[in-house]
């Protein structure tokens, strides 16, 4: 019995450290995707928020035209959400992590299209500076840069990445164990009026949103003080930005702030600082840009899933159709 509690605790012990361990298991049925009710539930475990994800059709849109599309985009654009099929009149597709240093090759013989996308909760830090992530070169392929390590830094990666979040995700996942986690955030919500860290609740109640975005005050927070001067700032960056990236060639340079959940589900924690508007509306603005803030603040309908930041299938799909007109 001890050699086998010693074998079966040494293999759950090793997935905390494989990650490809945990991808077979997932790709085999033995365990599932804790994302399944999405990113919100994950966190607090609150039965009335657990939904599954909505299953959105993709388009069979041919490759045609003779456009070619670059997304520079976060979590909203990221593979499984947006595919080259969703969109129209395409020759090509790329799209990366906002964040990353990609260099890129255009071909001149094509129409070459870059849209910056960014969830709202990051546009302040994201434009205190021009945004240059993306370098166009002579080069024949598209790779990310590898920022070179330290010899320190070579050393500390030797270790084998521990993550505890995979071991609970491998271990915890099942319908049968989020029922006892839901009871769980049922009890502290109810007695002792607290949640997890990462979440909060709209004052109704009705929608649960993003702690980082719903917060009173930081950088990140939709009710955020913004001075003029701050707006000022980045419109002239987004500017310098624009700029820089038609002179590297691109034909059409497009700006796409979505908004966070908070900025339109829970307007009631606070006074919105009208961050998105102050600077599409901006007198000085000249990249154009996908106004999504003003249908979705104008709808009627819910356009963000019940247990997660991003947007259902409805909401995506609004965004896809201002993009698809331009393409």
């Amino acid at each position: 019995m001890k050699y086998f509690f010693l074998i079966l605790f040494s293999f759950l012990w090793y997935l905390g450290f494989s990650g490809s361990m945990a991808k077979w298991l997932h790709e085999k049925g033995i365990t599932q995707d804790d994302y399944r009710y999405g990113d919100l539930y994950r966190m607090s475990n609150l039965a009335q928020f657990k939904v599954p994800l909505e299953q959105c059709p993709v388009p069979q849109n041919p490759p045609s035209g003779n456009t070619s599309l670059i997304i520079m985009g976060d979590s909203f654009t990221e593979k499984g959400r947006l595919e080259k099929n969703h969109f129209k009149g395409l020759n090509s597709y790329n799209r990366f992590f906002i964040t990353d240093t990609i260099q890129v090759k255009l071909d001149t013989s094509k129409r070459n299209v870059l849209i910056i996308e960014t969830v709202e909760r990051h546009f302040r830090e994201r434009f205190t500076v021009p945004y240059m992530n993306l370098e166009v070169t002579e080069n024949e392929t598209i790779k990310p840069l590898e920022k070179e390590k330290s010899i320190a830094e070579q050393i500390l990666n030797i270790e084998v990445p521990y993550n505890t979040e995979r071991h609970e995700s491998i271990l915890f996942s099942s319908d049968f164990f989020l029922t006892f986690k839901e009871w769980k955030a049922w009890l502290n919500w109810k007695l002792f009026d607290r949640l997890d860290e990462k979440v909060m609740l709209s004052k109704d109640e009705k929608y649960l949103l993003y702690q980082v975005d719903a917060q009173p005050s930081g950088i990140n927070s939709c009710f955020d003080k913004i001075s003029d001067d701050e707006i000022n700032l980045m419109v002239n960056n987004l500017n310098k930005t624009y700029q820089f990236y038609r002179k590297a060639g691109f034909d059409e340079v497009y700006l796409s702030i979505i908004p966070n959940k908070t900025s339109i589900l829970g307007r009631d924690l606070g006074e919105y600082n009208h961050l998105i508007e102050r600077v599409q509306r901006h007198s000085a603005l000249k990249i154009p840009f996908f106004d999504i803030y003003t249908p979705y603040h104008n709808s009627k309908k819910v356009l963000y899933e019940k247990g997660d930041s991003h947007w259902n299938c409805e909401g995506k799909q609004m965004w896809l159709d201002l993009v698809n007109a331009k393409l």
